[in-house]
């Protein structure tokens, strides 16, 4: 879980957290805690407390949603401003990573040929994924390995960016008919520092915006919702990708697996803010990603 840069913004959320837990018949310890749950008849503690980024987290192990957590909390006297720090301008986060372009990366996605009629795009497809991203290209030739000893191999290849531009890419290194992965460890690479960037497929839609872990779940969920979505490009990474702060209606489109806890814990860390609203969304079995949940979809769709 993500926790503030900011000393500022720490005692009084802190504070806040201590006493919630505390007084709900729970106990707090460095920067989580447990407390009976004020939207059900919780005999024991089952309310998640976190100190996250600028907020207090809250998540109900017994099930209750966010909304109805917060809305007995305010019939206690306990207002959901008094859970936030203020706002991202009083508090500012200053960049944690290096955002300095990698010259190979940007080589290789002025050279990559448009996705349309692509092996990369047959690839896709293979998967049931139909639409395209400006974000997404093919190169037929990319280069593996170090100088003197690369292969050159068939590969899609996605833009990583910040708001300035791609600063590097991420190469899934495809078969020679090219509709799977090519045969060997790890065929899904990235090339040149990542930082706060993104695979940005789709630009966010009236304060929404999606994030996954990998490219296929981006647009998996992108086809099952119409939510514009990024990929992260690791489970890890959720709550270090930097959105924008028009974002209010954000999707967090996680693996139903530990890895995709991991995730949800993590981007509610970093994300959660006053004036946003957050959902965890999940595959329907335990075990899959959305990419699974689609084709799944598909099958059920064509057996109507």
């Amino acid at each position: 879980m993500s926790v503030s840069n900011s000393t500022l913004s720490r005692p009084s959320l802190e504070d806040t957290a201590r006493k919630l837990c505390e007084s709900r018949g729970g106990k707090w310890s460095g920067t989580k805690g447990m407390a009976r749950c004020p939207a059900h008849g919780d005999r024991n503690p089952s309310l998640g407390v976190t100190l996250g980024r600028r907020a207090i987290l809250l998540h109900c192990f017994a099930g209750c949603d966010q909304a109805s957590v917060l809305a007995a909390l305010a019939r206690e006297g306990i207002e959901t401003s008094a859970l936030f720090s203020g706002s991202s301008d009083e508090f500012p986060i200053q960049p944690r990573y290096s955002s300095q372009p990698s010259a190979a990366a940007l080589r290789i996605w002025r050279d990559a040929r448009p996705l349309h009629r692509s092996p990369a795009k047959a690839y896709l497809e293979g998967r049931g994924i139909l639409a395209t991203s400006h974000a997404l290209k093919f190169h037929p030739r990319t280069p593996l390995g170090p100088k003197g000893r690369a292969r050159f191999l068939p590969a899609m290849i996605a833009a990583v960016s910040l708001d300035e531009g791609p600063i590097a890419v991420h190469r899934t290194f495809l078969s020679q008919c090219g509709n799977t992965q090519a045969l060997f460890a790890k065929p899904k690479r990235a090339l040149g520092s990542l930082g706060e960037a993104a695979v940005r497929l789709f630009e966010p839609a009236e304060g929404r915006l999606g994030l996954a872990e990998g490219i296929e779940s981006a647009m998996s969920a992108y086809a099952l919702t119409g939510i514009p979505t990024w990929a992260t490009l690791g489970n890890g990474r959720f709550g270090l990708v930097a959105i924008p702060e028009s974002v209010s209606d954000l999707h967090l489109f996680v693996d139903h697996d530990s890895g995709g806890d991991l995730a949800a814990e993590r981007g509610l860390g970093a994300y959660l803010r006053e004036g946003r609203q957050i959902q965890v969304r999940r595959p329907k079995l335990r075990g899959t990603d959305w990419n699974d949940e689609l084709q799944s979809w598909l099958r059920r769709k064509a057996c109507r």
